[in-house]
């Protein structure tokens, strides 16, 4: 039986965060919305196609990756744990920008900081000490069950992402601003601890 290589577009930032009025005034301020192209990274839908992904080398799954394809599953918005994560870290951006301790530049690069690390976390890029990927509870129990069928194949991966407009949702297609250049005031290490707080590895 071979692959399921259907796929679907998996947002970075989840919808649950601007529901939140300070985080969605801050990421309003940064001209970031859900619905925006850079939002998202392709993901395929089968977690047994994630896993066979897995199974080859890591300078396989790096092409995949620096074609904006995450190779963890997709999930759509199903999980919380990411929203959870993000939430206080804009409240706390927010919280900064408003008193002061951060100035504007200071608010732009840390909020693109963290765009930047929770995209890392949704393509599978951020690992363990034995190389498993860092993800949601929801993500490591899908792929944990997951039993791939048959061997990842490139080329067979490739015609299914062209070959099928339907599973690119409707969503404007204008792309988000560059990372700002790190200023002087922004804290350093803001992610240390992520591993513990985001979520477990995979099996």
């Amino acid at each position: 039986m071979e692959l399921n290589y259907d796929f679907e577009m998996q947002s970075i930032f989840p919808k649950a965060v601007w529901l939140v009025p300070e985080c969605k005034e801050l990421l309003d301020g940064q001209k970031i919305a859900h619905n925006l192209k850079g939002n998202y990274v392709a993901a395929f839908v089968d977690p047994a196609t994630a896993v066979a992904l897995w199974r080859e080398t890591a300078d396989f799954r790096s092409s995949f990756i620096k074609s904006d394809w995450s190779t963890l599953p997709y999930e759509g918005e199903a999980d919380a744990g990411k929203a959870n994560f993000l939430i206080p870290k804009l409240m706390e951006f927010h919280a900064k920008g408003a008193s002061g301790n951060y100035g504007a530049d200071a608010v732009r690069y840390a909020v693109w900081e963290l765009f930047a690390f929770t995209k890392k976390l949704t393509m599978g890029e951020v690992l363990d000490a034995n190389g498993k990927p860092t993800c949601s509870d929801l993500t490591r129990q899908r792929m944990g069950n997951a039993r791939p069928a048959s061997k990842f194949d490139a080329n067979k991966a490739v015609m299914a992402m062209v070959s099928n407009p339907r599973n690119h949702p409707a969503r404007e297609t204008t792309t988000m601003q560059a990372s700002p250049a790190k200023p002087t005031e922004a804290d350093p290490g803001l992610f240390g601890r992520v591993a513990r707080v985001f979520g477990r590895k995979t099996n």
